[in-house]
């Protein structure tokens, strides 16, 4: 039982570097796999087998080699050349994600009727407490939320539709599923790799990190489902928030209920992006570092004022194409040679030309 709870830890952390405001409201589910109605589906499963064994090697290649940030890996997987590159996309992803995460917590408040303003507030300032003291904050707000998105998955296929929605039109929306099913898992690993590469600091045990990314690949692409299931027949193409749509005259509080856990997902999310650049430069162990992080926060929020469903249909399909660059040298190359018996890296540990060669004096 103590080694399942090490794993359930580690996948939990996994399910909230990748569910965020797109996935807990809907709209991603919907524009990536629900549009395609039947193909949707076989998208969904695609997706999950990407997750969890792509998901499982990011942990297992960022412990061989000690990686101390997302950089190190992608210098590892695709060489220094391309490596920093690949280190400029995903550290402006980051800081783009987090101003998405940051409209989405004021699509929420604005869709109760108290403006977008205390949403994006509220989440600034709570990330930022959370953040002064990171890996623990990052560990103790996945455990806690993800389990009410599961539940929340969960009620919505027995609960159905709460109001009426504009019907999805006859066939399958403009492009292929296959296409949308690999963008969409190529940008949420992109986003993830930087909680996954350092989750060997937090759970040494390569056996545990293994299941643990297997594990929450798998629950992301059930997770998926339940919400597929129930979006597969609308079209939400003009709604910031499908869910919240199609349940707003549910009873028993559960408008409120699910947009507390739609709140919090996006908070998980914002936590781990936020993380994911404090990490690559290291400001948590500079001076003035409650500051900084405040303001870092402060340039988000001015991002999430483009718009929560805009910010998804343009950046997120962008970067997913992006993504492939790294996904591919991930997927086929393989794993660098286990570290040395005393947890330093071994000499000779880059000793294999990368995917994208570049000579440095690391590859000599």
């Amino acid at each position: 039982m103590e080694r399942l709870a090490r794993v359930m830890v580690i996948a939990s952390i996994y399910i909230g570097a990748v569910v965020g405001a797109g996935f807990a409201s809907g709209q991603e589910i919907w524009y990536f796999f629900a549009r395609f109605q039947q193909g949707g589906s076989w998208g969904l499963l695609c997706s999950a087998l990407i997750f969890a064994v792509l998901g499982a090697k990011a942990m297992e290649w960022g412990r061989r080699i000690g990686a101390q940030s997302y950089r190190d890996l992608f210098q590892s997987v695709v060489g220094e050349g391309y490596g920093f590159i690949a280190d400029l996309m995903l550290t402006v992803f980051l800081f783009l994600l987090s101003g998405i995460m940051l409209a989405g917590a004021g699509a929420i408040t604005s869709a109760g009727g108290w403006g977008g303003w205390p949403g994006v507030a509220g989440a600034l300032l709570l990330t930022v407490l959370v953040l002064l003291r990171p890996l623990k904050g990052l560990k103790s707000v996945n455990s806690v939320v993800v389990p009410f998105l599961c539940l929340t998955g969960f009620l919505l296929n027995l609960g159905g539709p709460g109001t009426t929605a504009p019907l999805a039109p006859g066939g399958t929306g403009p492009g292929h599923w296959l296409v949308a099913a690999l963008q969409y898992s190529a940008y949420n690993l992109f986003l993830a790799l930087p909680v996954l590469v350092n989750l060997y600091r937090l759970e040494p045990d390569p056996v545990i990190l293994r299941w643990g990314g297997l594990v929450g690949g798998g629950a992301l692409g059930i997770l998926a489902f339940f919400f597929y299931n129930m979006l597969k027949n609308y079209d939400f193409s003009g709604i910031d928030l499908p869910v919240l749509f199609l349940t707003r005259n549910w009873r028993w509080g559960w408008p409120y209920f699910y947009s507390l856990v739609l709140w919090g997902e996006l908070f998980t999310s914002l936590v781990a992006n936020v993380y994911g650049l404090l990490s690559r430069f290291r400001l948590e162990k500079t001076r003035f570092y409650g500051g900084k992080l405040f303001s870092l926060m402060v340039l988000a929020a001015f991002v999430s004022r483009f718009g929560f469903a805009r910010l998804i249909k343009k950046v997120y399909p962008l970067y997913g194409y992006l993504a492939f660059t790294l996904l591919i040298p991930l997927m086929v190359r393989p794993l660098p040679d286990p570290p040395s018996p005393g947890g330093q890296e071994r000499p000779g540990i880059f000793q294999k030309k990368p995917f994208f060669y570049a000579r440095s004096s690391r590859h000599k």
